[in-house]
């Protein structure tokens, strides 16, 4: 008789699949590409404003409109998933943690 290989559960398969996840998504976001965003962002609002500041001095006619740039939202339903469950994941780990900490206080306390 052969010894019966033993199968992998699928909530431990998803359970591997999320975390893998999560930290692919801490990394992206501790890699700065959040803050890469918005410093480009910033970059083009101080442009405009120099932009603006030279066509008062000018005398032209200017309008608010020409110097707001209006951002396309380049996020879909996939991207918008990912960050809830990274986010839902992150919590659960603080919350996880938070609660192991206390049970380690009372133990040892």
């Amino acid at each position: 008789m052969e010894p019966k290989k033993k199968k992998k559960s699928i909530w431990l398969r998803l359970l591997g699949i999320l975390f893998l996840l999560y930290i692919s998504l801490t990394i992206a976001i501790d890699a700065g590409y959040y803050e890469k965003i918005t410093g480009s962002r910033a970059i083009i609002t101080e442009e405009k404003m120099k932009e603006f500041e030279n066509d008062i001095k000018s005398g032209k006619d200017v309008s608010l409109n020409d110097y707001i740039k209006e951002e396309k939202d380049y996020a879909n339903n996939f991207s918008k998933s990912g960050y809830k469950i990274s986010h839902a994941i992150e919590d659960v780990m603080g919350h996880g943690i938070d609660v192991i900490v206390d049970i380690c206080k009372t133990l040892f306390t």
